[in-house]
Parts: structure tokens; C-alpha cells; sequence
């Protein structure tokens, strides 16, 4: 990882605030899929391949 990078985690407030940037306001196939992907998520699921297959029966467009 480079320096600066590391520096920028290191000086960051949150742990979002390095990911902050003109994409972060760019429309995701998965908006609509936010609440769910976070609920998963906050239930300790972290496989991707699985929960991309949970998804695309409700009607999720995008790719694994």
C-alpha cells in the first residue's frame, strides 16, 4: 500500500471517510438493494458469490 494512502486511512475521523468521493453520488444497481445487502451483511454474511445468488431472484441486473 502506499504511504500516502496509509496516511490518508491513518488521518481519516470515520472509517468511511476515505471512501468519500465524486462516485460516491453515482447510481449502483444495487440501491435498491442497500437494505437488504446491509442487513445480510450485519448478519455475518460476507460470502459475495452467495449473496449475489440471494439477490438475483429479486430482480438484482447486475453481475457477480
Amino acid at each position: 500500500m502506499a504511504h500516502r494512502t496509509v496516511e490518508q486511512f491513518a488521518d481519516a475521523a470515520t472509517l468511511e471517510e476515505p471512501f468519500t468521493s465524486q462516485w460516491q453520488h453515482q447510481p449502483s444497481v444495487l440501491d435498491e438493494y442497500k437494505s437488504y445487502l446491509d442487513d445480510r451483511c450485519s448478519e455475518g454474511c460476507t460470502n459475495a458469490r452467495k449473496v449475489w445468488k440471494e439477490t438475483v431472484p429479486l430482480g438484482c441486473r447486475g453481475s457477480y
